[in-house]
């Protein structure tokens, strides 16, 4: 049998699949949630103003105006003079006081403020240029030397970078650990996740691909918590960077991914944990039906037309020639090689498309987030809610991926994301004589849009890995996630700009790019319900519809015919194989 079969015997949603599902989900997530999005908090901006030397008023030293009732100073401008006399301003010459309510963030730590209040934001964006560059190098290794070696090699390298960023002395060496933070957490996420996403067969991987995300909202929902709690970013870093240390006992009870193995073929070592996996599922198989079948391999067709299946005591035979004519048409290439991506039109369109996508997803999803310090309310508040947004929005994507499919459901959730971002830019903060204040419906506009691009992501997670070929899933992941890095470095100045008189660009960009991004999954094929694509050939297969019996009263059109003899030709492997393995079964029972 092959290896989408043979999970489907042993697996399913039994326990072995159960922890592993969880485990894998944590372990992948942990660092992209917690390293990844600590920006928020660790680079939180306070109200500040020029310090003020000793026995003087501030409201007679810092300019200030009324906003909403409220004195607000100005934050980076002094007066040079008692403004009674002189109404001249200077800058505040590199000393600040901070109103950051017990807090203290690496914007304090090296005054990244006024004049230099970009540099944060530079930083994240360094970070996602060097996961940029990681993205290739590092998939290359996952399909290369094997999902689990590179799953649990990056946990151990993410704790020590992660407490040396804590104890940077300097804005420099702070950058520079956070890029090769950035590479880390590429390579740790997309070996989990695939190793993820190949612990089942096709008809229940659209549960466990979108149910992944279920996990990820739990850490990110944990990350406000502990950040409202921690009060010195310093400590908060090396809080969320010793976590990772307990995911070096992985090593020792994580097998290496199923397909990968047989895509590497190393069929015996496959073989042997589909037993182990079997008996911890409770699932009682014989190991002779757990044999996979190798590429190019035939069956013995003299001992094949001795098996004797007994059914209402009746022998069917199967004729050698029958045989040998159905095994011409079931070998199939397992290693696609990787030029194919580049020369293949196909390849190259899937590519491009599920590029944008991820450009997408990371301009809206993550600059969304990273300006919710900037919007009005509690900055943990306004994290923690768009959170749980997230919580329904991937109970409806499960829903209509099952019930209209990957491609129409991602079109739909690309276009709803940015409509509201377009409308954005047309509310003014408050309307009418009396000043109504409409904050709160700019608010809820984001939030709304924030809700369909995390039912996108949940989405695209899975979608854009059905579309490649087994050996070639880590890599084309690198390969179009490159342009959707390109989003992530654009991200972080979505909440540059929201400081800024652009404050209603961002929005507005990130509208036309999701609804692109959607209008452009049309040219993409469905793969809800399909098998894994082991092979080039197999991917072609996507555009073709899914076999179906014709109906009794229409005679078959010659698209119909074509499409069952190769429907048969693809399923005659997988009957003989059964066949084979049942002889000796049917030799016993039958005395032949």
């Amino acid at each position: 049998m092959d290896i989408d079969e043979a999970l489907d015997l042993v697996g399913g949603y039994r326990r072995w699949h159960v922890a592993m599902f969880i485990t894998l989900g944590i372990s992948a997530f942990m660092p992209l949630a917690w390293q990844g999005l600590s920006g928020v908090f660790i680079g939180w901006e306070p109200p500040h103003h020029c310090y003020v030397e000793q026995g003087r008023q501030v409201n007679q030293s810092i300019p200030w105006k009324m906003v909403d009732g409220r004195v607000q100073f100005d934050k980076c401008r002094k007066y040079s003079r008692s403004p009674e006399i002189y109404n001249e301003t200077t800058s505040c010459n590199g000393s600040w006081t901070y109103n950051s309510d017990g807090y203290f963030t690496a914007v304090q730590q090296w005054d990244l403020v006024c004049e230099h209040n970009y540099l944060f934001d530079l930083s994240q964006s360094f970070q996602m240029v060097a996961s940029l560059v990681a993205d290739i190098l590092t998939s290359y290794m996952i399909d290369k030397f094997g999902r689990k070696l590179m799953h649990v090699t990056s946990h151990v390298i993410i704790s020590i970078v992660g407490i040396s960023i804590a104890f940077s002395n300097g804005y420099v060496m702070f950058v520079v650990l956070r890029c090769i933070m950035g590479i880390l957490i590429v390579g740790n996420v997309s070996s989990g996740l695939t190793m993820c996403l190949e612990l089942f067969d096709a008809k229940r991987r659209t549960f466990a691909g979108i149910g992944l995300e279920f996990q990820w909202v739990a850490l990110y929902l944990s990350l406000p918590l502990m950040a409202y709690f921690i009060t010195d970013w310093r400590t908060l870093q090396i809080v969320i960077s010793v976590s990772s240390i307990v995911w070096i006992l992985l090593f020792w009870t994580l097998p290496e991914s199923l397909i990968w193995l047989t895509a590497a073929g190393r069929y015996d070592e496959a073989e042997e944990i589909l037993g182990k996996i079997a008996r911890w599922n409770g699932v009682d198989v014989p190991s002779e039906k757990l044999r996979l079948r190798r590429p190019g391999e035939s069956i013995d067709a003299r001992r094949v037309s001795r098996i004797h299946i007994h059914r209402e005591s009746i022998f069917y035979a199967i004729s050698p020639e029958t045989i040998n004519t159905e095994l011409a048409n079931i070998a199939v290439p397992m290693n696609v090689p990787v030029r194919t991506l580049f020369t293949d039109r196909c390849m190259v369109k899937h590519i491009l498309i599920c590029s944008l996508h991820w450009f997408a997803n990371n301009l809206v999803y993550y600059g969304l987030i990273m300006s919710s310090a900037a919007l009005a309310g509690n900055r943990f508040l306004n994290f923690l809610i768009m959170g749980f947004v997230e919580l329904p929005a991937i109970f409806v994507a499960l829903y209509t991926t099952e019930k209209f499919g990957r491609r129409i459901s991602t079109v739909f959730y690309h276009v709803a994301a940015g409509v509201p971002l377009g409308i954005v830019m047309f509310i003014p903060e408050k309307v009418g004589s009396s000043g109504v204040d409409l904050k709160p419906l700019y608010i809820t506009l984001v939030m709304v849009s924030k809700f369909f691009i995390s039912a996108s992501f949940a989405i695209i997670v899975l979608y854009c890995k059905e579309l490649f070929p087994t050996n070639l899933r880590a890599t084309s992941s690198g390969l179009y996630q490159i342009l959707g890095r390109i989003g992530s470095i654009c991200a972080p100045f979505a909440y540059y700009a929201s400081k800024t008189s652009l404050h209603w660009l961002p929005n507005v960009v990130c509208g036309l790019v999701s609804i692109c991004a959607g209008i452009a999954t049309l040219w993409l094929p469905e793969t809800s319900g399909r098998r894994l694509p082991e092979s080039l050939s197999d991917v072609y297969d996507l555009y073709k519809p899914p076999p179906s019996a014709p109906s009794p009263n229409q005679p078959p059109t010659t698209t119909t015919a074509a499409a069952a003899r190769n429907s048969a030709k693809q399923d005659a492997g997988r009957r003989l194989s059964d066949l084979s393995d049942r002889s000796d079964e049917v030799q016993e029972d039958t005395g032949v």
